[in-house]
């Protein structure tokens, strides 16, 4: 019998600005994702930390739609267009929910606009509905890399107050909007991930600050105000709607047994992870993290009002992302917050992610022994090199294989009483990679016959997976 609850949530999920394309279509305007052209010709998607003269180029590039330069994300696999096919490959595989986002710039064009954009709002309402009519739960991330540009250009991204108030204000949007539609919601995807997704996540130029690091952290600050802020709105909305968090996991393995090793790992999972966590689930700011930020003469901003709002408006749960695990030297590393190494220990993926299904058990276990909040888990997933056979097929039996192990260990966590309620695998089908903009780096079980510069029938084809996983559900994990 399956150690599932019978209403586990077994699903997938994606974002926006890598699945929908339509990029300034019915009224939607740029935003940060829009601007990052092709993986082979720039310094990766989201990794760049933009300077104000890159950036500038990046949109006059974009503006002045430069036929030699293919921008994947503006096309994107075409969900705007074709969200009913999408969504009935997740009805046959039979999902019971689908995480996706909802592109801000798509329903607030400029951010500071009078009125929402109603064309946008209502390709929402259109999505909900089929979703609703397939049986398929939405989960909604609020923004995922979309920040609309104009918030980078006049409000300085994250770092600006005013950003608050806009966020804010969309967000409300949405939960007034579609109350009735979406239960599940994450405020902000992945808000730990300040470094390895700077631009993307905070939309800052990093030549405007002093201090690019303590900047950071102040535009966080921003997100912890906004974020419980869209707490206390939900609540007072309909006391039946669910807000949460999302961390991508990055709690790190001390390399050796050297006690200033542990150290070292203790500190940085600290600082990487559980920071954000202390204070989105727990309401206040943790006293390592002041010392942290003394020490380093970081000095947040707070303004009457935000220790409250945080305190008062704490999320109830809290989503993951996972997808490898790596390891810290004391020798080697400090706490600058990207150094860490690969695990000698593990194979290496094609991308140099060490897979690491025990580590999932680890730290799903570190944040439930922590928190005591339900969890889900909001990616997991395999990303590799397809091939189409002469009789288009699609044999990836690597990415079966990552899956089975991971969903293993996320068995054997329940039986140790976690609580877990949904499984979103990344992603249902194949999507532009948000980091380097690739298509060939494929994670779905549904393979899109399209390449890195946009080439292609555009055929969609099922892989071995795809049959694998509606297995899998059709026995809620029971049979793997």
């Amino acid at each position: 019998m399956s150690v599932f609850p019978e209403d586990f949530l077994w699903g997938g999920a994606s974002a926006a600005v890598q699945m929908e394309g339509a990029y300034l279509e019915d009224g939607k305007g740029l935003n940060v994702a829009d601007i990052q052209i092709c993986y082979k010709k720039a310094a990766g998607g989201g990794n760049t930390n933009y300077t104000r003269e890159l950036l500038n180029q990046r949109i006059a590039d974009v503006q002045a739609e430069k036929q030699q330069q293919y921008y994947p994300k503006h096309k994107a696999v075409d969900f705007y267009h074709r969200y009913k096919e999408y969504i009935g490959w997740m009805k046959e595989c039979g999902f019971k929910a689908f995480r996706m986002s909802i592109s801000w710039a798509r329903i607030f064009p400029n951010a500071d606009d009078e009125y929402p954009n109603e064309a946008g709002l209502r390709f929402y309402d259109e999505v909900f509905d089929e979703l609703h009519r397939q049986g398929i739960e939405p989960i909604v991330t609020l923004t995922h890399y979309d920040m609309p540009l104009k918030v980078v250009t006049h409000y300085q991204g994250w770092y600006g107050r005013k950003t608050i108030d806009l966020y804010e204000r969309f967000a409300q949007t949405c939960l007034k909007r579609y109350k009735d539609k979406v239960t599940y919601w994450i405020v902000i995807n992945q808000i730990n991930l300040i470094f390895g997704e700077s631009f993307s996540s905070l939309g800052m130029v990093m030549d405007e600050y002093e201090d690019f690091t303590a900047a950071k952290y102040q535009a966080v600050h921003h997100e912890f105000v906004a974020s419980a802020g869209i707490v206390k709105a939900a609540r007072e909305l309909d006391p039946a709607l669910k807000v949460g968090m999302m961390l991508a996991d990055q709690l790190t393995y001390a390399k050796t047994c050297d006690p200033q090793n542990v150290k070292i790992a203790i500190e940085k999972n600290r600082m990487k992870d559980f920071f954000f966590a202390d204070v989105q689930l727990r309401g206040e700011y943790p006293v390592y993290a002041l010392r942290y930020f003394k020490e380093r003469n970081i000095n947040i901003q707070m303004e009457d009002g935000d220790e409250e709002v945080i305190r008062n408006n704490t999320m109830e749960f809290l989503a993951i992302s996972y997808y490898y695990s790596r390891v810290v030297d004391s020798d080697k590393n400090d706490m600058t917050p990207m150094q860490a190494e690969q695990n000698p220990n593990l194979q290496p993926t094609p991308w140099e992610w060490r897979m690491d299904p025990l580590g999932f058990y680890n730290c799903l276990s570190q944040y439930w022994d922590r928190y005591q909040v339900p969890l889900m888990i909001g990616e997991n997933g395999f990303g590799a090199l397809d091939t189409v056979e002469a009789d288009g097929s699609i044999h990836d039996p690597y990415r079966i294989d990552f899956l089975k192990k991971h969903i293993e260990q996320l068995k054997e966590c329940i039986k140790d009483g976690v609580e877990i309620f949904a499984y979103c695998a990344w992603g249902p089908i194949d999507i532009v990679s948000s980091s380097s903009a690739e298509m060939s780096k494929r994670y779905g079980f549904v393979y899109v016959d399209r390449d890195d510069f946009g080439k292609g029938s555009q055929k969609r084809l099922k892989k071995d997976s795809f049959y694998w996983y509606a297995h899998l559900i059709e026995t809620n994990g029971s049979e793997l």
